[in-house]
Protein backbone atom coordinates (compact mmCIF):
# COMPACT_ATOMS: atom_id res chain seq x y z
CA UNK A 1 0.00 0.00 0.00
CA UNK A 2 2.91 2.41 0.85
CA UNK A 3 6.18 2.29 -1.04
CA UNK A 4 8.13 2.10 2.37
CA UNK A 5 5.82 -1.04 3.19
CA UNK A 6 7.45 -2.73 0.62
CA UNK A 7 11.04 -1.76 1.54
CA UNK A 8 11.38 0.62 -1.53
CA UNK A 9 13.46 3.84 -1.13
CA UNK A 10 11.39 6.72 -0.82
CA UNK A 11 12.78 10.10 -2.17
CA UNK A 12 10.56 13.32 -2.17
CA UNK A 13 11.10 16.45 -4.20
CA UNK A 14 9.26 19.94 -3.21
CA UNK A 15 9.64 22.34 -5.44
CA UNK A 16 8.36 24.95 -2.79
CA UNK A 17 10.47 25.38 0.77
CA UNK A 18 7.52 24.19 2.24
CA UNK A 19 6.72 20.18 2.05
CA UNK A 20 3.27 19.26 1.65
CA UNK A 21 2.34 19.78 -2.27
CA UNK A 22 -1.52 20.70 -1.77
CA UNK A 23 -2.22 20.30 1.39
CA UNK A 24 0.17 22.06 3.87
CA UNK A 25 0.52 24.80 6.93
CA UNK A 26 3.16 27.35 7.79
CA UNK A 27 4.09 30.20 10.10
CA UNK A 28 4.71 33.36 7.71
CA UNK A 29 6.91 36.53 8.55
CA UNK A 30 4.08 38.00 10.49
CA UNK A 31 3.46 35.04 12.83
CA UNK A 32 -0.08 34.46 11.24
CA UNK A 33 -0.76 30.00 10.37
CA UNK A 34 -1.35 29.83 6.37
CA UNK A 35 -3.55 26.50 5.24
CA UNK A 36 -4.19 25.29 2.26
CA UNK A 37 -5.78 22.40 0.74
CA UNK A 38 -8.23 20.29 2.01
CA UNK A 39 -10.08 21.35 5.32
CA UNK A 40 -13.12 19.17 5.58
CA UNK A 41 -13.45 15.10 5.25
CA UNK A 42 -16.46 13.99 4.07
CA UNK A 43 -17.85 10.69 4.14
CA UNK A 44 -17.42 10.14 0.71
CA UNK A 45 -13.43 9.72 1.41
CA UNK A 46 -13.25 6.46 2.96
CA UNK A 47 -9.48 6.32 2.41
CA UNK A 48 -8.55 9.07 4.89
CA UNK A 49 -10.61 7.79 7.68
CA UNK A 50 -8.61 4.79 7.38
CA UNK A 51 -5.70 6.40 7.09
CA UNK A 52 -6.58 8.16 10.76
CA UNK A 53 -7.63 4.45 12.28
CA UNK A 54 -4.18 3.08 10.81
CA UNK A 55 -2.31 5.64 12.48
CA UNK A 56 -4.20 5.25 15.66
CA UNK A 57 -5.08 8.97 15.62
CA UNK A 58 -9.24 9.16 15.37
CA UNK A 59 -8.55 9.90 19.17
CA UNK A 60 -6.20 12.57 18.67
CA UNK A 61 -9.14 14.58 15.90
CA UNK A 62 -11.16 17.15 16.81
CA UNK A 63 -14.28 17.12 15.05
CA UNK A 64 -15.77 20.42 14.25
CA UNK A 65 -19.36 21.41 13.29
CA UNK A 66 -19.26 23.32 10.31
CA UNK A 67 -21.38 24.53 7.33
CA UNK A 68 -21.47 25.49 3.90
CA UNK A 69 -22.58 28.57 2.87
CA UNK A 70 -23.47 29.46 -0.82
CA UNK A 71 -24.45 32.50 -2.88
CA UNK A 72 -27.75 32.22 -4.16
CA UNK A 73 -27.39 33.38 -7.96
CA UNK A 74 -30.59 34.23 -8.51
CA UNK A 75 -30.90 36.32 -5.16
CA UNK A 76 -28.30 38.75 -5.44
CA UNK A 77 -26.80 39.49 -1.60
CA UNK A 78 -29.16 36.35 -0.17
CA UNK A 79 -27.13 33.06 0.96
CA UNK A 80 -28.41 29.93 1.60
CA UNK A 81 -26.56 27.10 3.84
CA UNK A 82 -26.16 23.57 4.66
CA UNK A 83 -25.38 22.55 7.79
CA UNK A 84 -22.82 18.89 8.32
CA UNK A 85 -24.05 16.47 10.72
CA UNK A 86 -21.08 16.43 13.84
CA UNK A 87 -18.34 13.61 13.66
Amino acid sequence: KFPGDAEHSVTLYEARPILGGKVSAWQDADGDFIETGLHIFFGAYPNIHNLFEELRITDRLQWAPHRMTFAMQELPGEFTSFEFPAG
